[in-house]
């Protein structure tokens, strides 16, 4: 059997091509009932419509229907893969959402600043996220939210390394990244062993990109709406462009660069507004091939559009944390790990009850 994309596509919506005789379109026919998907005669081809959740089912099933795989049909599907990678981790992400988990070491933070947290009190709030699914541990010595305080690399760095050195003793095999906007900060934290890099401001500088180049991490660019003039819906997809261009000049790939699209960072009145179409830029953000970070947790256009306070911004938090991974985010940032966890396998799993549907037909 022939097949090929019929055109460009989104995750959600992949229009596939199948040509082939009378006996193979009805075992494709199978194949696709079982799978919760359809074909449709158009002239001499087939033509179905896929998300790519049903596409993952087509391409691991075929073989059980058709006695081999289809060397056409694997190699759409390696185009449609989301991987990310670091010194010592791959993920693949395609249809595997991960929970990434917001460690504030800070006194300030919007949502669980203390004025003095310690070490062991963080810890055990690692050990919980851990267990809870956690895949990335994230921890962050300065608060960035709208007024925050700027403080010296050396007092950020020194309320931080602590808590890396701690990690990577007690759990040598979880992996870490730093939140950070200062390249001082950056060189300290991969000299440590840290492989994940978050810069709220798209490393947007010589130095930031000098540790870059020197040390190959992955990186999270997010675009910091506080930095433009011109509104979000001019300047996201050119910040996508230049971050992306600069970042693969430092000798970085598509597949260790994570996009954000930066929702509670903006310098204009209507924040809570542009956030909305921040929350709706994933899916033409998929274009540009590299994995894409929800970091949408708790923010504060929730209770200025939707008037949620804090106590009550996990259930909208979790809708809309699902409804980005259907647009092709997989990477949450997120302080609720459990609950978070819980969402992502109640989404798979309503996800894969198709491929135990086709793998028993």
């Amino acid at each position: 059997m022939q097949i090929s994309e019929a055109q460009p596509s989104q995750l959600n919506a992949i229009l596939l091509k199948f040509s082939g005789d009378a006996a193979e379109i009805e075992t494709l026919q199978r194949l696709c009932l079982a799978s919760h998907c359809l074909i449709q005669q158009l002239d001499q081809q087939w033509l179905g419509q896929f998300s790519l959740f049903q596409l993952a089912v087509l391409q691991q099933n075929w073989s059980q229907y058709f006695g081999q795989p289809n060397a056409q049909l694997t190699q759409i599907w390696r185009t449609k893969q989301i991987l990310w990678t670091g010194p010592g981790f791959k993920f693949d992400l395609t249809v595997d959402p991960i929970v990434y988990a917001i460690i504030n070491c800070t006194p300030d933070s919007f949502y669980d600043g203390q004025p003095s947290q310690a070490l062991g009190q963080i810890m055990t709030k690692i050990e919980a996220d851990l267990a809870n699914g956690a895949v990335v541990i994230e921890v962050g010595g300065k608060s960035t939210r709208p007024g925050y305080q700027e403080i010296t690399s050396d007092e950020e760095w020194q309320r931080i390394a602590p808590v890396i050195a701690a990690v990577q003793q007690e759990w040598p095999n979880a992996v870490l990244a730093v939140d950070t906007n200062n390249a001082d900060v950056m060189q300290r934290a991969v000299a440590s062993g840290v492989p994940i890099l978050n810069d709220i401001d798209g490393f947007d500088n010589a130095a930031k990109l000098e540790v870059v180049a020197n040390h190959r991490p992955a990186v999270v660019t997010m675009y910091n709406g506080r930095h433009y003039q011109n509104d979000v819906f001019e300047t996201l997809d050119q910040f996508y462009q230049e971050t992306l261009a600069s970042l693969e000049a430092a000798g970085l790939t598509r597949q260790q660069i994570a996009l954000d699209p930066g929702v509670g960072f903006s310098h204009a009145k209507n924040t809570a507004s542009l956030d909305l179409f921040k929350l709706n830029s994933i899916q033409p953000t998929i274009k540009y091939r590299a994995p894409i970070m929800a970091g949408i947790s708790r923010k504060s256009f929730m209770e200025s559009k939707f008037d949620y306070p804090m106590a009550e911004r996990l259930t909208s938090t979790l809708l809309l944390e699902q409804l980005m991974i259907e647009q092709g985010a997989r990477i949450l940032r997120v302080h609720d790990v459990l609950a978070t966890h819980k969402m992502i396998n109640l989404f798979k799993g309503y996800q894969q009850a198709d491929l135990l549907m086709a793998a028993r037909s």
